[in-house]
């Protein structure tokens, strides 16, 4: 009779969970966090397969589109401040690489951001639904020790994400537009994305200013490498100061307080 009414008990938790739309925000980001797993695996082997790409891709569409809408709902009226909300930023970009070609490096930041929010919804969620920790002492152990590290390595992760978006996928995107393999359109968008998260991102901002003092140093007098050639110096200058003049016309915008 007793064990009747746990399992009862168990059914009516995990009835209620499924009706809660944030379990469909965390079934999101497993699928893309596995399918991710599986691209990065079948590019590792020379055997690419895009089908787990756009998958990931599409998991990341149902978790920012789940947590946009909680976060903003539905916009009686378009205005362009809707755009200051990092989920809309992180949803508006996954769109454009769900309807581009593969680019590798840009699942990156999406796979990191779904490993940590998985495990905090199943330590947070999924492990006290189906084992109650006041009747199962290790399962509380359990839920602490993934806390621990999720909370440990939050802070690096935020900072990886970062350095990739600024150090690993503009550079890929600009190098793909000098050898036609990826369209102009790619480049500027997400260097519009990484204009409006300059703002918005302690992260991005640390990211942005030390990579910057790094180009300076090797490419600019009076400490540039004694094999640069002074064309290529006179190019990053100029560049810069582009990027300088396009970055300083958004002007600063208030810090997200959303989550994804």
């Amino acid at each position: 009779m007793e064990s009747t009414v746990l399992q009862e008990s168990l059914v009516d938790r995990i009835k209620l969970l499924v009706k809660h739309p944030q379990f469909y925000w965390w079934i999101g980001h497993v699928f893309l966090v596995c399918n991710s797993i599986l691209y990065f695996t079948s590019v590792s082997s020379f055997h690419s397969d895009s089908v787990y790409y756009y998958r990931a891709y599409l998991g990341a569409l149902v978790s920012y589109a789940i947590v946009s809408y909680k976060s903003t709902g539905l916009p009686k009226r378009w205005h362009l401040d809707i755009f200051r909300n990092e989920n809309i930023q992180y949803l508006a970009l996954a769109f454009y690489w769900y309807s581009y070609q593969p680019v590798t490096v840009t699942l990156v930041p999406y796979f990191v951001f779904s490993l940590f929010h998985a495990f905090g919804y199943i330590q947070s969620t999924i492990v006290p639904v189906l084992f109650p920790m006041d009747q199962h002492p290790l399962v509380a152990q359990l839920c602490q020790t993934i806390k621990t590290y999720t909370d440990q390595y939050h802070e690096s992760a935020m900072q990886l994400t970062a350095y990739t978006e600024v150090v690993v996928v503009i550079p890929r995107l600009l190098l793909g537009v000098l050898l036609f393999r990826t369209s102009i359109l790619a480049l500027i968008i997400f260097s519009h994305f990484v204009r409006l998260r300059y703002y918005l991102s302690p992260h991005t901002q640390q990211a942005v200013v030390k990579s910057t003092l790094m180009l300076d140093h090797w490419l600019l007098p009076p400490t540039m490498h004694p094999r640069v050639p002074s064309w290529l110096s006179k190019v990053y200058f100029n560049l810069r100061g582009m990027l300088v003049r396009y970055g300083s016309a958004t002007g600063s915008a208030p810090p997200s307080t959303t989550t994804r």
